[in-house]
């Protein structure tokens, strides 16, 4: 009798999608990025050795699109667009600032052991790419990204000794 193979519970990037404000970004086509500890190394005094501690975080990435409109420029636009008088005046107000905004991650692949979703807070765009080339059939931009937290909404690990998959939920 045959059965499901390891190769098909591997989760497929295809199934993949991205989230703001309750909306599917149907232009989306791929968001990538890491949480990095950043290494200090410490001289450990009287030996040959080296050490190392945690030192500061960063996040950072790219949300890639299939150029639909132009509200992902646009984001940095309004905040590009302003003199420093602009900003200056609006002070204090969400048009001074470039703005942020969460983004909801979910990988649902139907044959993997489980749906992950995570959310990716206080997004910042820091690129505005334009232009085009003739030999483009579909338009495709990056944006490099940072955000300040995340966190999982959804996540499930497997374990092989048991085959018992655990889930982790959070409230978004």
């Amino acid at each position: 009798m045959a059965g499901i193979t390891d190769a098909l519970r591997r989760m497929g990037g295809m199934y993949g999608s991205a989230w703001r404000n309750g909306y599917m970004l149907a232009d989306v086509v791929e968001v990538s990025g890491a949480v990095e500890v950043n290494r200090i190394e410490v001289p450990l005094v009287g030996t040959t050795k080296q050490g190392y501690k945690p030192g500061r975080e960063t996040r950072e990435g790219t949300l890639r699109i299939q150029q639909i409109d132009s509200r992902w420029q646009l984001e940095i636009y309004d905040f590009l667009s302003q003199s420093l008088a602009d900003r200056r005046a609006n002070r204090g107000t969400d048009r001074a600032t470039m703005r942020t905004f969460d983004l909801k991650l979910e990988v649902d692949d139907p044959e993997a052991y489980g749906y992950e979703a995570w959310q990716l807070e206080n997004v910042q765009i820091w690129r505005m790419p334009i232009g085009f080339s003739i030999t483009d059939d579909i338009l495709d931009r990056e944006f490099p990204i940072t955000w300040e937290s995340e966190r999982p909404l959804n996540a499930f690990s497997f374990d092989v000794a048991t085959g018992t998959v655990s889930t982790i939920t959070n409230k978004p």
